[in-house]
């Protein structure tokens, strides 16, 4: 049975380094996704593990996805998030800080607890980073064991 664990963190580096960590434990790059609302931030721990460049969402690139995101930062607090992985699909390009709760709903879509969902949006909005990884039960502890090791603020 699939399950994820997810896991916070203030600064670039220590993602990067449990995202090694994983890597050189064998665990595959398709289950690694990486949340953030810096582009410039995951685009770097990208080069720095072999990931994925980030992405916004379809729809938020060429002209219409400037204007798109020019409008979101108009809006108090708003922000869009980019996203390294498979959570794209379902993540990336989602609004945070506004009322139309687009990351609490996705990550709800996703199995996330409603109030864990919040606290995810929360943490983003703080400009933290989140690890997101999906594995099989039986490899939950020791994968949590590793995110842990990298100074995670939250899990």
């Amino acid at each position: 049975m699939k399950q994820i664990v997810m896991c916070v963190y203030r600064n670039r580096q220590n993602p990067a380094l449990a995202i090694k960590q994983l890597l050189d434990k064998g665990y595959d790059k398709k289950s690694i996704s990486v949340l953030g609302k810096n582009k410039k931030e995951l685009s770097i721990i990208s080069q720095d593990t072999g990931l994925k460049k980030p992405e916004s969402g379809i729809g938020n690139t060429g002209l219409f996805g400037e204007i798109k995101d020019m409008i979101t930062s108009i809006e108090l607090r708003s922000e869009i998030i980019w996203v390294i992985g498979p959570a794209a699909s379902k993540l990336a390009g989602a609004e945070i800080g506004t009322e139309t709760d687009g990351l609490v709903v996705g990550l709800i879509g996703i199995g996330i607890p409603e109030q864990d969902a919040q606290k995810y949006e929360d943490f983003l909005m703080e400009d933290h980073i989140i690890l997101m990884v999906v594995c099989e039960r039986r490899d939950s502890r020791s994968i949590r064991a590793i995110l842990e090791a990298h100074h995670a603020i939250a899990i």
